[in-house]
């Protein structure tokens, strides 16, 4: 049996030091990055953008789904904001996404504590929000449930849409050179939305090979990569790198007692 790759597919500027860590499990790591995040441009999207953080103070609680819309949300409000409006609440969807909005000087309400979306809305915070304002902060066409869960609980829900993720435009041709043999690789995908992205480029290289091994955060990407035909998953807690990591070593085990 082939020794296995291990892809790293983050977006290129997190893709370095996740690298890093890959490396120092031993095996060879291919860097191979299946998002990129791209800042709005098109008037439109900026000057929905514009209202959205000039009315900065008009909402009761903002809520930042990734790192990425916390680094956009603050070059915007650094612009229109010198000083932030108080009685704002904020909270933030996983560790990182808190660390980045704590980076700021802000309190996250929520802490660490909520490492996804649902755990999130479980938070007591976010139970009684009959009549108030809630900004969520996130990319282009992200996943709706939790505005539809705030908006069922009497919310009043805008979305403030920063950014599109997109698979780069280099990522098919770098893939093509990864086709033979990937059956044997290891391939940690962050997000649903990355793994599209894979089954994008496996389909544009002409790869029908499904028996490569997913490490991904949740039930719910393990549920679509099965949909999808993946035969081999191993699922993640959530998307920290911490627990990805440990999920990539579990992957490297159950490789090496069936090889």
């Amino acid at each position: 049996m082939l020794d296995p790759r291990i892809w790293a597919t983050r977006p290129a500027y997190q893709n370095g030091q996740w690298h890093e860590s890959l490396a120092e499990l031993g095996f060879p790591v291919v860097d191979l990055p299946l998002m990129m995040i791209e800042p709005v441009h098109e008037p439109a999207e900026i000057q929905a953008v514009k209202n959205l953080i000039l009315d900065f103070d008009q909402f009761h609680k903002v809520i930042f789904v990734s790192q990425n819309a916390v680094r956009e949300t603050f070059a915007w409000l650094r612009d229109y904001w010198p000083q932030l409006p108080t009685g704002v609440e904020y909270f933030a969807v996983g560790r990182k996404t808190a660390d980045a909005v704590m980076a700021e000087r802000l309190t996250v309400a929520n802490g660490i504590q909520a490492m996804d979306s649902d755990e999130l809305l479980a938070m007591p915070q976010l139970q009684n929000v009959w009549g108030q304002k809630i900004l969520i902060c996130r990319g282009r066409g992200g996943l709706p449930r939790m505005g539809e869960v705030l908006h069922e609980r009497g919310a009043i829900v805008r979305y403030c849409e920063l950014y599109h993720r997109r698979l780069p435009p280099s990522a098919v041709a770098e893939a093509a050179p990864l086709m033979p043999g990937c059956a044997a690789d290891i391939i940690p995908i962050f997000s649903g939305e990355t793994l599209q992205n894979f089954v994008r480029v496996l389909d544009a290289n002409g790869t029908a090979e499904r028996d490569m091994t997913l490490v991904v955060p949740g039930k719910r990407v393990t549920q679509s990569a099965e949909k999808l035909g993946f035969r081999h998953i191993v699922t993640a807690e959530n998307a920290t790198a911490t627990i990805m990591l440990a999920a990539v070593r579990e992957a490297l085990d159950k490789r090496a007692q069936t090889s």
